[in-house]
């Protein structure tokens, strides 16, 4: 134990005193925070004025194009269409001419018969947003003609916000449809955060073992300390860095949950400001926008978060400590990374099923899909983090916490049974036939 904490000491404070880490630590909930500022930027810059001439010989959707500030129309006579056409090619203004044909009373040729001509590419938003204005409009008129007025139309529509109530062993909750998908949301950053991190940290294990190995300083190492206690020591080490970066960004994130309501109250009437602008800028109405985001910051302050956090933790750390195991063996088995090849996919495709097994989980978080994922100790790791926020019953928790950690021993074992052989190897291709011999030794 003496050697394995020597080792586990000196691999953590290297990597800790190194000033990619401290800045790496400091500054990745920062890069988060601008990247998803450099993503809403890039949106607002990459939206620009489109100008759409519509000839409609119909003279049913007069009034139904409205311009904004980023689609501007103009209408224009059935005798100017040819001209529009042939100047739409080069012209620098006009981007669009839509033709609506002249129809009959049951609008038959205008299901397949109106054409949008344009000179640049519509992106699927544009293109559904005036075909259901279109849609829309028609549907109007064909209520109109049997006495349903646009204000009937207005009072039969009646919303409806479902409240979700879970009545289970651990207690009652409730929630709404905005707070399952923050929900859904959750699980999917917890589920990539989780598989990003094992894999990271796994392989920087194995590049750190090829490393030694390459260098022979790992020959001098072993004369003083037993190869399991180094392969030990290297992988705890490395454990702990990744924890302590998660522990400074969890806290990071609980003092900005902490000073969410203050922050919010303090931009001037909080979640009914931003209610209203969004109201302004789609047109829809400013208690349901309102209320969606009080739905949102309500399943936010709601969620179990010690149990979330400590399954985090736990699920991590055995995780890593599975995964970079078997990296560490495949590291000293190697002379080199491109050798590396043959053993890699061993150990993605577990965690690739859980990753893509897990959207299937979120649809349906209590299916057999998502209790045999969590249950399976190769995918348990990603799949009972798509699962955590849902809510999951104890006894499934301690059970697939239980198998996992039984198989994180077995893998160690198997692990340390490679390593204090390939470790001294050079020079021979190593093969799944080699491992078997060398675990017999």
């Amino acid at each position: 134990m003496n050697q394995i904490w020597l080792v586990t000491k000196r691999e953590f404070l290297v990597q800790v005193k190194k000033k990619s880490f401290i800045l790496l630590t400091i500054f990745t909930p920062l890069l988060m925070i601008a990247l998803v500022a450099l993503v809403v930027l890039l949106t607002q810059a990459n939206q620009e004025t489109n100008y759409m001439a519509i000839v409609d010989e119909s003279g049913l959707f007069t009034t139904t194009f409205k311009s904004t500030e980023y689609d501007r129309y103009a209408f224009y006579p059935v005798e100017d269409l040819k001209g529009l056409k042939d100047t739409l090619k080069d012209s620098q203004y006009l981007q669009a001419v839509l033709h609506i044909p002249e129809t009959d009373s049951t609008f038959s040729s205008l299901k397949n018969g109106i054409e949008l001509s344009s000179n640049k590419s519509f992106g699927v938003m544009q293109i559904s947003s005036l075909q259901s204005k279109l849609s829309n409009e028609l549907e109007r008129i064909n209520l109109s003609r049997q006495g349903i007025t646009d204000e009937d139309l207005a009072n039969a529509k009646f919303p409806i916000s479902l409240v979700v109530q879970k009545d289970s062993a651990s207690g009652t909750s409730q929630t709404s449809q905005m707070g399952e998908g923050v929900k859904s949301a959750l699980s999917y950053v917890l589920m990539y955060a989780i598989f990003m991190f094992i894999m990271i940290y796994a392989v920087r294990v194995m590049r750190s073992v090829i490393e030694e190995k390459n260098n022979r300083v790992v020959e001098i190492i072993i004369s003083s300390v037993k190869p399991f206690n180094l392969m030990l020591g290297k992988i705890l080490g490395t454990t702990f860095v990744a924890l302590t970066q998660f522990i400074i960004w969890i806290g990071i994130i609980l003092v900005i949950m902490a000073l969410f309501p203050l922050l919010v109250g303090s931009f001037g009437g909080g979640a009914e400001m931003v209610g209203e602008m969004q109201a302004q800028s789609q047109g829809m109405q400013v208690d349901s926008i309102t209320g969606d985001i009080q739905d949102v910051i309500d399943t936010l302050f709601s969620l179990n978060y010690p149990l979330i956090i400590i399954s985090f933790l736990i699920y991590f750390f055995c995780g890593y400590l599975l995964y970079s195991s078997f990296f560490a063996a495949i590291g000293a088995s190697v002379d080199n990374e491109t050798e590396t090849q043959q053993f890699m996919w061993v150990g993605l495709i577990p965690l690739m099923l859980g990753v893509y097994g897990a959207i299937s989980i979120i649809q349906n978080p209590d299916g057999p899909v998502g209790f045999w994922l969590s249950m399976v100790p190769f995918t348990s790791p990603v799949a009972m983090m798509a699962r955590i926020s849902y809510g999951v019953p104890i006894w499934e928790l301690l059970l697939s916490i239980a198998l996992l950690i039984g198989t994180v021993l077995a893998m160690v074992w198997f692990a340390a049974k490679i390593y204090r052989i390939g470790i001294l190897m050079y020079g021979k291709k190593p093969s799944f036939k080699e491992w078997l011999k060398w675990i017999r030794y």
